[in-house]
């Protein structure tokens, strides 16, 4: 054994070595974090097979008096059952089972909580699956709070939404970016470039934005998305196959030619419930490429770009984003601004940082 620190990484699904996906994404940042700040990693995650393999695993090691520092899981946008194709196997108690053990050992848990789209009711969708899959979310609840784990949350507004009270131990945990990304910005042109990362549809809603990108001159946007979600954003709305959009599908290790021409990035969506706690990964993204963000006011994205001043919030308007648009393009000079604050906002916001507070909340700070 290592004389390294010890702790386990839970996910109820198995890391994708390639993630498109923040919400793979950010797992497998979160592991390669918690080693490059020194611990060594139990792992816990995978498919049924391979967790319960990890559950007996850490019953051998625990009887034998391994006690590792903390146990951190990264939980899924579904419920743990379903987290991982039913073809692979089913088991409705081993996660449950795996942080019962590690919290019988008096070990502590950590899970972060990464939205609650099924407390919405405008997010959650109709129909048996998604009444299913509620309840379902609802019993994982349950079975956090039994096993007196502690939520990480993307904000601290999200607790509410949770059901989380003064009997239940919680805090924020904002995603991160990358170190060493930091690019230069582009020579100032006739044009502005700017680039969106993420979803079309549903609470991605960019109608205000796309309406002000259409009426501004000058302004061109590379927007990176699914295949899949492309194709059903274009059908249903004309507006992206303007000249002044080019769609790709990338990776997050493809896109950094296209950080390296933008100017700024883009996070303009319509607020609503979700976007009240919501903290996306690619806010993170943006800011580790050295690229202010324009953002919307009134969502918790927008109050983090404001408190570091790096980039601009504005009203969901096409007027005042196309107000803000043509400034841009014709001051380059205020993007530069804007552009050394990101800097310094992506220095305190690395995956090595998130892990370090992850870990600290659980050992009390004696690591």
């Amino acid at each position: 054994m290592s004389g390294r620190p010890r702790m386990i990484f839970h996910a109820p699904y198995p890391m994708e070595p390639a993630p498109t996906a923040a919400s793979r994404l950010r797992p497998l940042r979160m592991r390669q974090a918690f080693e490059e700040i020194g611990y060594e990693v139990i792992d816990a995650s995978g498919t049924v097979t391979q967790r319960r393999a990890a559950l007996r695993s850490l019953r051998r090691s625990l009887a034998g008096g391994e006690r590792p520092d903390f146990l951190y899981s990264e939980n899924s946008t579904q419920p743990n059952l379903l987290a991982t194709s039913v073809r692979t196997g089913v088991a409705p108690l081993l996660d449950y089972s795996i942080m019962r053990l590690v919290r019988r050992h008096r070990i502590p848990v950590g899970v972060f909580y990464r939205d609650a789209y099924w407390r919405v009711p405008a997010l959650r969708g109709r129909g048996a699956y998604r009444r299913c899959a509620g309840v379902l979310q609802r019993v994982d609840l349950v079975g956090y709070k039994r096993n007196g784990v502690h939520f990480f949350l993307p904000s601290e507004p999200m607790s509410a939404l949770v059901g989380l009270g003064a009997g239940d131990s919680f805090s924020a945990l904002p995603p991160a970016g990358e170190p060493g990304r930091l690019l230069p910005l582009p020579p100032a042109g006739e044009e502005l470039r700017l680039i969106y990362v993420g979803g079309l549809g549903g609470h991605y809603d960019l109608d205000s934005f796309l309406a002000a990108l259409r009426a501004t001159p000058s302004v061109r946007l590379d927007l990176v998305t699914r295949p899949q979600q492309w194709q059903r954003a274009l059908a249903d709305d004309g507006r992206l196959s303007s000249p002044a959009i080019a769609a790709h599908h990338l990776s997050a290790g493809e896109l950094q030619p296209l950080y390296a021409s933008a100017h700024a990035a883009v996070l303009l969506v319509t607020p609503a419930e979700y976007w009240d706690i919501a903290v996306p990964v690619k806010l993170f993204e943006y800011l580790s490429h050295g690229r202010p963000v324009m953002v919307t006011r009134g969502t918790e994205a927008g109050r983090i770009i404001e408190a570091n001043g790096a980039g601009w919030v504005v009203d969901d308007d096409p007027r005042a984003i196309g107000g803000l648009l043509a400034r841009l393009r014709d001051h380059p000079e205020e993007i530069a601004e804007r552009a050394e604050a990101a800097r310094r906002a992506a220095s305190r916001s690395t995956w090595a940082e998130r892990a370090r507070a992850a870990a600290g909340i659980l050992t009390g700070g004696t690591r």
